[in-house]
């Protein structure tokens, strides 16, 4: 046999070995169940109960006609038509929070192009109020609920697209006081809220996406609505979007965000001390974009879902017996592409978390309803 087939038949058994080694992706445990039409350009998805029915309801964000639809569920999976409400120019998410203190859901939305956040204030039956406008810098951009200066009430932090972070103190009506300003980096997407430090404060973690200043920024709070300088954390991985989860159940709170940069995932573990963990890396799919987090398989271990803006998917990220992330993913194509939202919640009370994901282009949300046997 001469030397070329020789090669030849080298190269193919080792594509043979190599394959066989190969892992297979997670199982499929979801199935598409139901796709449903909702305003233009959905970029934000919130999953919440907003008429107090005891069944999950879906918010979409709709940014090419600035509006958002409202998908009550009716707790099999299936959700009544969308309502819409039209909003202030370019709304590009949304945040729940009982701002007015009447235990109703509220709805606060911000409004890039004329620069305030509107409160919408619920009636507990799925229907709103007049809504409250509250004027901010310029170009807000994400907004953080909660109560930062421990008198019960919600306050917002609220990040603009050049570099600063504002701190609006609720008055419990309604309305909301403009508290400090600080520098935040550019392009703060995203952001959550914890007390990472056990100190009974609030704190806040923003994913900084701008070339300059990419990051996650920690900041402590002081507990009156102040904050301390912030700590950085994976800086240049230019992050997208943060979550807050439980990833190895030890009681606190860890940051999972996806980045710019390479299609990664990165996970912060956190220290209980106001401190983290050096990022740890996992693949997510073309384009991670935003996140959403739990139990999507049947053990101890938080799974992670990315909806992918390049692939026009969103990928299943599981844990392996060990804790440590599975590859391959499992991925899940949606029609129409151009995923920029996903969010999770039992739709159907089977005890399983189900997704919905958003498509940008179609205008539709597109319900995963999880599998009760898994292939």
């Amino acid at each position: 046999m001469n030397q070329s087939k020789l090669i030849i038949l080298g190269f193919f058994g080792l594509l043979g070995l190599f394959g066989c080694d190969l892992p297979s992706p997670p199982p499929d445990l979801f199935y598409k169940f139901d796709v449903m039409p909702v305003g233009k350009g959905p970029s934000f998805l919130l999953t919440h109960d907003l008429n107090l029915d005891g069944e999950l309801d879906l918010v979409t964000v709709n940014s090419k006609d600035n509006s958002l639809s409202l998908l009550y569920g009716k707790g099999d999976g299936t959700f009544h038509n969308a309502r819409h409400i039209r909003l202030a120019e370019e709304p590009t998410m949304t945040v729940e929070g009982d701002v007015n203190r009447d235990g109703i859901p509220d709805l606060v939305v911000n409004s890039r192009g004329e620069e305030m956040f509107v409160v919408l204030p619920g009636n507990g039956d799925g229907s709103f109020r007049k809504p409250i406008p509250i004027k901010t810098g310029k170009l807000p951009l994400n907004i953080i609920l909660t109560d930062f200066n421990n008198d019960t009430k919600l306050d917002a932090a609220v990040t603009l697209t050049f570099d600063q972070m504002e701190i609006y103190l609720g008055t419990g009506d309604g309305y909301f006081k403009k508290g400090e300003t600080y520098l935040s980096g550019s392009r703060s997407f995203s952001g959550v809220s914890e007390d990472f430090n056990g100190d009974g404060n609030s704190d806040i973690a923003l994913a900084t996406s701008s070339s300059n200043s990419s990051s996650i920024r920690i900041f402590l709070g002081n507990g009156n609505g102040t904050f301390k300088k912030p700590q950085v954390y994976a800086k240049q991985l230019v992050p997208l979007s943060v979550i807050l989860e439980d990833m190895n159940n030890d009681g606190k709170s860890d940051l999972v965000f996806a980045s710019g940069k390479g299609d990664n995932l990165y996970m912060l573990y956190s220290n209980g001390d106001g401190s983290f963990s050096k990022p740890i890396s996992f693949s997510g799919g073309g384009g991670p974009f935003a996140l959403t987090a739990g139990n999507f398989n049947p053990d101890k271990y938080k799974d992670v879902a990315v909806a992918n803006s390049r692939s026009s998917s969103f990928s299943l990220v599981v844990r392996n017996a060990n804790g440590d992330f599975h590859y391959p993913t499992r991925d899940y194509v949606i029609d129409g592409g151009t995923v920029l939202a996903i969010t999770s919640g039992d739709y159907n009370h089977s005890g399983m978390k189900d997704i919905a994901v958003a498509s940008n282009f179609n205008n539709t949300v597109e319900i995963y309803l999880q599998r009760r046997s898994f292939k």
